[in-house]
């Protein structure tokens, strides 16, 4: 069977299931006493999970399609768990602490497993610096930003940095340099429409199936 088709099903088989957890994941996630208007309960509905389910296809056919195997076990959970992420905070400006936890964990296996299968255990290296760099300085940026940016973002920068890392450092830097660039027109569009407030995690994580086809089309 074709690597294409292959990764076609994967990534409708896991966003679909994704799409069919999300209501007993919403139900898991307790609605922190900081953010009362992040009513993730209230989310749900066909509408909601048909939106995951579209998002984490489109992701994961992009970052499965383009990318070799060996990759797969990185940006699988990325794709499909990063879709509900990235969906819940354009609703509510708010990343689950719970649902950030779980991703990063399904992620970190898969790190550990593709590392072990192109053995290349420097890979790791890479990923614990990259994500530690991205973390702490999203985390700078979140201090000087005066609240504009959520500390839920210095979380997910380090996710990011190190699950990018993991496949290749210069994917890490296009995915951040993407991603800002998404943040910044995201950011004016919503200053236009006179939006104070607006998430900046959705951004972040487009960044990534943006990087993939930016380095893909520069390899050829």
């Amino acid at each position: 069977m074709p690597t294409l088709v292959i990764a076609a099903l994967l990534a409708a088989v896991s966003a679909g299931a994704v799409a069919v957890a999300t209501g007993r994941l919403l139900h898991w996630l307790p609605v922190p006493d900081e953010e009362p208007r992040a009513d993730f309960i209230g989310l749900d509905s066909l509408r909601f999970r048909l939106g995951v389910g579209a998002v984490g296809f489109l992701a994961g056919g992009l970052l499965l399609g383009l990318t070799e195997v060996t990759l797969w076990p990185i940006l699988l959970p990325l794709a499909s768990l990063g879709a509900l992420l990235g969906v819940i905070d354009a609703r509510t400006t708010y990343l689950p602490l719970r649902l950030h936890y779980l991703t990063f964990a399904l992620v970190t296996v898969g790190i550990l497993i593709s590392a072990f299968w192109r053995a290349e255990p420097w890979s790791l290296a890479w990923a614990g610096g990259i994500g530690m760099a991205a973390a702490a300085l999203y985390a700078v940026v979140w201090r000087l930003s005066g609240g504009q940016l959520g500390f839920g973002d210095v979380r997910l920068a380090g996710m990011l940095g190190a699950a990018t890392a993991a496949a290749a450092p210069t994917l890490a830097l296009w995915t951040f340099l993407l991603g800002s660039m998404v943040g910044a027109v995201w950011a004016l569009a919503a200053r236009v429409r006179g939006i104070k407030e607006f998430a900046y995690g959705p951004s972040m994580l487009l960044g990534v199936p943006a990087a993939v086809v930016v380095t893909h089309l520069l390899l050829r």
